[in-house]
Formats: C-alpha cells, structure tokens, sequence
C-alpha cells in the first residue's frame, strides 16, 4: 500500500482561485501560506506566478495570468486556460480563501512534523549504544516545534500582539554566524564599483574561506560552512580557471574544502528570474545544496531586462527574499552608476532602481584608494553607500597580492609585522 502525505488538493485549488478572484483575499492566503506549502507542484509554481502577476499589475486574475503563462519560459505543465477556470470555479466564496490557506499551512506543517519524526527514528535506530544522543534529541525537539506550529495554525491562537514591557522581556538571540564578526545568517550583501576593480574576485574570496573554513580577511580558522555559487557571467572555463588558485590556496593552509561544502552552478546568459521556470530551477537547488551562503550574480545578468524601476526590480528582489528567509546569507555584485557624488567622485550605489539602496544589510563600492601603492600593487576602499544595519568588523581598505588576492590594506600599504590586522 503506497502511503501519501497529508494533503488536500481541493483546498490548495480554492486558495489559488480566491487570489485570482479577489484583491482582497490574495494578501491575505499571500501572508498565511508561502509556495513551498503546497503539495502539487503544479500548485507551487502557480502560487509563484500569481506572486508575479500581482507585483507586476497590482492584482491578478485569469487573463492577466494566462497571459503571463503564455510567455516563453513561464509554462507550467498540465496548466492551461481551462485549468485556470477550473481554480475560479472551485471557489465558493473568495472571503473562505484564508480559511484553506491556513489548512494548506498545517498540512504542510504536518508533512514536516512527519518526516522530522520519520528521521528522529531512523537514526535512533542506527546510533551506535557509545555515542551522545544530542543531535537526535535536537531533532526531536524540532518535531514538537513544528507540532505546536501546526496547532497555533489549526486554532488561530498564533496571532499575538505583545506590550512593549513583554516584547523587550524576551532575551535577545546570539548571533548566527557565518564568519564571526563579518556576516549573519541571512545577512545580504551587496559589492558595487566600477569594472576591473575585483569585485568578483573578491566575491569568489569570500565563497572560497567560507567553505573552507578561514576568515576572508583575518585568515583564522572558523568553522566552514556550505556554499553554493551561481554565476552568470563567466563560463565553465573561466570559472574553472579563476577558481582553481583559489581552491589550491585553501589546501596550502591546511584547510582543504570538503565535497560538499562548495557548489558550482555556470549559467553564462541563462538566468532570467522573472521567469517562473527559472525560479524553480533555482529553488530545486537550493532546497537539493542546502546552502548556507549564496553568491549570486552579478545583478544586471539575473534578468534580461534593465532594472530602471522599483517595478521592474520587484520580482527580482522578491525571490532573492524568497531564499534569504530560508536562512541563506546572500552575496552579490551589481554596477554602479556613472553619476558624481559629493566632491565630484564617483557614486557607487548600485546603477537602477533606488530600491536597490534598501535592500542589502550591507552595501560597499570598491573604489581606488587616494594614495600611492608600490608598483604592481592595488589599494582600495570599502565605501559604504548605504548605513549598516548591523555594527559588523568589514575592513576599510583592501591590498591585492598576497597569500589571497585581497588581505586587509593600510595607508601606505599592508601593516609591517601583522599583515592582517587593522591599524590602531
């Protein structure tokens, strides 16, 4: 007998037809149940494209969606027009949309409930009788969590609104560090400058130590973390050759990267993110890597279209926040603009949509510095064109050469006697 997973497709049809039928109940199924709740991935995706619609257009509904379906690369399979009918007609009444969607929500929950505890108990089974129980009573605890989630959602008792004496009772939580001092999970992190700089290297710097294990800049171990790298700029042969030093310099340290710590993804000129299709793609390996830092780009390649507006901007942003929710730190390169700032320099905040100054915890332009290197030798600053929203340890000037590309820089070149430390 062939078990199947809670699920409940009606449901997942009237909340995807509620959306298409009122401007009303989208937001409301939009802020209750997120793609990956639902079990047909048919579903998913149109969950994904309704998502689009609605941040192109202001709303959607049949037409507006058969329309964006129909566009080179947005298919989805077994969904057609009369399909998207059938999603409408399914609805009794829009104003039950919330109503499934919570249901969709504790499902969902529930199948996770299900496969934690299935986990718990194949590796009980298989722990040896010397070993600590730690990791599985960890997991444990994480099926009780995801119960209680599916209660609080099954009952409506998850809404709480808190005095400000209860909100600052709660204890602050400890940093989830990626690299110690330098980047959070979750954290977003955006390179601008003007071309040939060495911004992507030191992008592939950053993905390189992390995976290994080392502090970019300090080169102390730290623990190493999984990164995936999915870069649409360079081929297969540019990357291999731009990676291969790097990766060789981790071994020299002592500190070679595991298998399964580094991911590579070339996709010279085939990222579109506006894309459904493409969406997908990027969440299947995403949710296959688990990654716990994603470096992407650079910006202007993950969309054929110019970023010029917050309109156009929009959906791209949105899937980036889709995958920094799951805990992932992200890193990006963008251009910069042309324009001069104050004092007639160059302003590197990133070139299109002012939105794009909102939406990174982080954002540098790598600049040359106002001072004289020795030859063969380059110096740059980290400039901030956004505030931090976090006090972090980034280094204000960079010098190439070295054991790394990049290592923390001086006026007047790298500190005598303590290269990577910064000047009193």
């Amino acid at each position: 007998m062939t078990y199947m997973p809670p699920h409940d497709i009606d449901a997942e049809m009237i909340a995807l037809g509620s959306m298409l039928l009122s401007e009303h109940a989208a937001p409301q199924v939009a802020s209750i149940v997120t793609a990956g709740d639902f079990f047909r991935p048919a579903h998913e995706l149109l969950f994904h494209a309704i998502q689009r619609v609605r941040a192109e257009h202001g709303h959607a509904n049949v037409p507006l969606l058969h329309d964006h379906l129909s566009k080179d690369g947005n298919d989805i399979a077994g969904v057609d027009l009369v399909y998207l009918f059938k999603l409408v007609e399914a609805v009794p009444t829009s104003a039950n949309g919330p109503y499934f969607a919570r249901k969709i929500r504790g499902l969902s929950v529930r199948r996770r409930v299900i496969a934690t505890c299935t986990t718990v108990a194949q590796k009980a089974h298989l722990l040896p009788d010397e070993d600590p129980a730690d990791a599985i009573a960890g997991l444990a605890q994480k099926a009780i969590d995801e119960f209680e989630a599916v209660r609080d959602y099954e009952s409506g008792d998850n809404l709480e609104t808190m005095t400000v004496d209860e909100f600052l009772a709660v204890p602050d939580e400890d940093y989830d560090w990626i690299v110690p001092g330098l980047l959070e999970r979750g954290d977003r992190l955006m390179l601008t400058g003007a071309e040939g700089l060495g911004k992507s290297t030191l992008l592939r710097q950053l993905a390189i130590t992390i995976a290994a294990g080392i502090h970019p800049f300090k080169h102390e171990h730290i623990d190493p973390k999984r990164v995936l790298i999915v870069d649409a700029e360079n081929s297969d042969t540019q990357m291999r050759r731009k990676l291969r030093p790097l990766h060789a310099q981790a071994r020299l340290q002592g500190r070679p990267i595991a298998e399964n710590n580094l991911w590579i993804e070339p996709k010279l000129g085939a990222l579109d993110l506006r894309q459904d299709k493409t969406v997908s793609w990027l969440l299947k390996r995403i949710n296959l890597i688990k990654p716990d830092v994603l470096v992407i780009g650079p910006l202007y390649k993950l969309t054929p279209k110019a970023l010029q507006t917050d309109d156009d901007t929009a959906p791209i942003l949105a899937v980036l926040d889709m995958i920094r929710d799951k805990g992932i730190c992200l890193l990006m390169e963008a251009h910069a603009g042309h324009a001069l700032g104050a004092g007639g320099k160059r302003d590197y905040r990133p070139r299109g949509s002012a939105s794009l100054m909102g939406w990174p915890e982080f954002g540098y332009g790598v600049r040359p510095a106002d001072v004289e290197v020795e030859e063969g030798k380059r110096l740059v600053e980290l400039t901030p064109w956004r505030g931090d929203r976090d006090e972090r340890d980034w280094p204000d000037m960079l010098q190439s050469g070295g054991r790394w590309p990049w290592s923390i820089g001086f006026p007047g070149g790298v500190q005598p006697g303590n290269p990577y430390a910064r000047s009193a």
